[in-house]
Parts: structure tokens; C-alpha cells; sequence
């Protein structure tokens, strides 16, 4: 019997690494992914087909809308999905072992063999990862609240001073991990130019892989998409946050004050989107209270080549997770057309995601946002600097 995932492409392969990922290095395992019992990489676990086989429920990403399908009850009693399009699925073979090998840079070491079902060592690699315990260089990773700005004031060895706003008052601008991976945002709000605000909370640790931009929205050449996003199939960790703030919260607190609008956005994902050569939509997250939940990643394949020039061991800032609302809901929308009793744990359910394969819950995060995009003028980017 195949344990199957829907929509998930791993293309196993050897990167050579940029200026901002020159912490990678080398390791005994010169490749991440799943595996055997002896501890060998198991390289030819995926099969083409377009069938896929349950017993029992059929779990939601199965029949999520994204392939036209025909479902059958075959003689072995169980549901058979035949989708119209050729999907590829990974098929666990018999000796598969419940460990992967995994890259994190700066975390201490290259590669990490690791089980998926061991959340608490999981949990412990992210805080590696961002507390840089492998660099021995004093510094940790803080995250800059959008671009380099004027004259390089957000560069590597500015991101944390104070800064002038648009009003010519003084307040730093960026977002610090605590101590145990809660992400707070120091630099006020509309009100109160010294307060800190917690935004995120960290409650655990998954194994996902690296995403790429296949093709870019780019108006600028007359070419409005919505960006494609495709998976790498190069196993690291992942860590789950779920929202300090909801949306509408944030919104009140930060939208339209200038600098500390991008903390809107950190929370709402609030953005342009092309829908053709001749208009944009608003997309705005509608995580309207703090059950939900997405997956951030600290990924060394930034777009940002041109910003990143420089500024080396930096680490873009990624976001999947799982969204059924509609993409062009209203802002401040409670009732979102899409969420449904079926598809809101998902977005909101830390437990279907801890101590699961990687393969099975990865096409569940069916979403990425980009935070250091220069499309969107975010330039969010994880950089080495010092504690709160």
C-alpha cells in the first residue's frame, strides 16, 4: 500500500551555494532526503502516476480543487482517485526509516540526521539555527522590517539603530527572536514610538524543503503573474509560528504609519497580486484570530542577489502555509468565503503537521510568501546582529 501526498515534486539536487548561504559548507551526506534503515539516502522513492489509493477518509489535500478527478471504490475496497493531470507522488519503500537528512546553516553543522517524529530535537535546530550556534561570532539573527533604505541605513551594520520616520521621530525598526523563538517587533506602532509588540509565537518544528521562484510577476516588463513557486526537495527544518496579533489588530495598530506598516504585512501578507496585463487585486491573509498558523523558513536561495550584494550570511524569510479563503476577500472580513468547518484545522492545527513526513505535509502548505521580495518593496531579510 503507497502512502501518497498530493501536488508535491522532489527533485533531489546539488546547489552551489551564494554569498548569503556561505555558511552551508560540506558534511558526510552531501544530499538531504529520506533515509534507509541502515542510514543510506534512499534516492528512488518516487513514481509517476496519476491514480492515488485511501482507505477509509480521504484527507482533504486529495481533493482540494487544485486537479479535476473521478473517484472509484476499486475490488480491494479502496478509494480509488484517478486525476486528469500526471501528479508525481513519492512510494515509501519497505526499508524507508523514519530518519532524513537535513541542511540548516549556521545552526553547527552542515547536514542533521534526524527523525520527523522527534519535534523536540527539531524545535532545538531551529533555535540553533537562529541563535547561530555554529558561528561562535557573538551575533544572532534578527529579521530588518523591509528595505535597505536610503544611504544603506538598514545594511548589515545598521538594520538595529535607531532610525528617523517620516515624522522625524526616532524608533528602531526591525523584529528579534526571544530566547524561546517568539518573534517580537521592536519599533512601536501608529501610538507609541518605544513599545514592543509580540507577533508571533513559536510552538514547534517540522521538517520542510526549500522553495524557488519558477517565474516572477515583473510589471515593470509588462509581465503581471502570480509568482510560481516550485519545491527544491532539499529537506531542512521549518518552524511552526502561529499569530501574537490577528490581522484586524494589526492593522489597527500598524497600517498606513509609514515604516511600521510592514509589520501589517508580516502579519496579513497583505499585497498587490496581478490578475492580468491590466489590473491587481489585494490579497490580504484573513488570519482573523491567533489560532493561525503558518511555517517560516530562514531560506540561503534569497531572491534579493541584487540587495544582497555585501551583505553576507544573510537568510531570506519564507512563509508557507496552508489558505482556503478567497484570495480577494475584503480586508477586515470575519466571514471569509472558503473557510469551512473541513479545511480550517488545517490552517490552524499545529498537531496535524508536528511529527509528520515531511512528503505528507508539505502539499498542505500550499501557499508561500516571499517576505524578502523586491516586488513588493518588503525586503524583509534575516541578518546577523545582536540580541533584542
Amino acid at each position: 500500500m503507497r502512502n501518497l501526498i498530493y501536488l508535491f515534486l522532489i527533485v533531489v539536487m546539488s546547489i552551489v551555494i551564494s554569498t548569503c548561504a556561505s555558511g552551508l559548507g560540506n558534511g558526510n551526506l552531501n544530499q538531504t532526503g529520506l533515509l534507509d534503515q541502515s542510514g543510506n539516502l534512499i534516492t528512488n522513492t518516487l513514481i509517476k502516476t496519476n491514480i492515488a489509493y485511501f482507505k477509509g477518509t480521504i484527507p482533504i489535500w486529495a481533493t482540494n480543487g487544485k486537479f479535476d478527478y473521478v473517484i472509484y471504490t476499486n475490488t480491494n475496497s479502496e478509494i480509488e482517485i484517478r486525476y486528469t493531470n500526471e501528479v508525481i507522488y513519492p512510494d515509501y519503500p519497505d526499508d524507508a526509516s523514519d530518519y532524513y537528512n537535513i541542511t540548516v546553516p549556521y545552526a553547527g553543522k552542515t547536514y542533521y540526521t534526524v527523525s520527523y517524529k522527534d519535534t523536540n530535537r527539531l524545535k532545538q535546530i531551529w533555535l540553533d539555527q537562529i541563535f547561530r550556534k555554529g558561528q561562535s561570532d557573538g551575533k544572532v539573527f534578527a529579521i530588518r522590517n523591509r528595505d535597505n533604505g536610503k544611504d544603506n541605513w538598514r545594511d548589515i551594520n545598521n538594520f538595529q539603530n535607531l532610525q528617523k520616520d517620516s515624522s522625524g521621530a526616532s524608533r528602531y525598526d526591525y523584529y528579534y527572536f526571544k530566547d524561546n523563538g517568539d518573534i517580537v517587533y521592536k519599533g512601536g506602532d501608529k501610538n507609541v514610538w518605544d513599545k514592543e509588540h509580540l507577533v508571533k509565537r513559536f510552538v514547534g518544528a517540522v521538517i520542510v524543503d526549500y522553495r524557488k521562484v519558477k517565474e516572477r510577476s515583473k510589471p515593470e516588463e509588462g509581465i503581471f503573474i502570480v509568482d510560481k513557486v516550485e519545491n527544491t526537495g532539499e529537506w531542512t527544518v521549518g518552524a511552526i509560528y502561529k499569530m501574537a496579533i490577528d490581522v484586524n489588530e494589526a492593522r489597527e495598530l500598524f497600517k498606513g504609519s509609514g515604516v511600521q506598516d510592514g509589520v501589517y504585512n508580516f502579519i496579513g501578507i497583505r499585497k498587490l497580486t496581478a490578475v492580468n496585463r491590466t489590473s491587481v487585486a489585494m490579497f490580504t491573509r484573513q488570519f482573523h484570530n491567533t489560532n493561525f498558523m503558518e511555517v517560516l523558513v530562514l531560506n540561503p536561495y534569497s531572491v534579493e542577489w541584487e540587495l544582497n550584494k555585501g551583505t553576507s550570511k544573510c537568510l531570506g524569510v519564507d512563509a508557507y502555509y496552508a489558505y482556503y479563503g478567497d484570495y480577494y476577500s475584503e480586508e477586515g472580513e470575519l466571514n471569509v468565503k472558503g473557510f469551512t468547518h473541513e479545511n480550517y484545522p488545517y490552517m490552524t492545527d499545529e498537531n496535524l503537521y508536528l511529527g509528520k513526513r515531511p512528503e505528507d505535509i508539505v502539499p498542505l502548505l500550499s501557499y508561500t510568501t516571499r517576505f524578502t521580495e523586491t516586488i513588493y518593496n518588503w525586503r524583509f531579510l534575516a541578518i546577523p546582529g545582536h540580541r533584542y
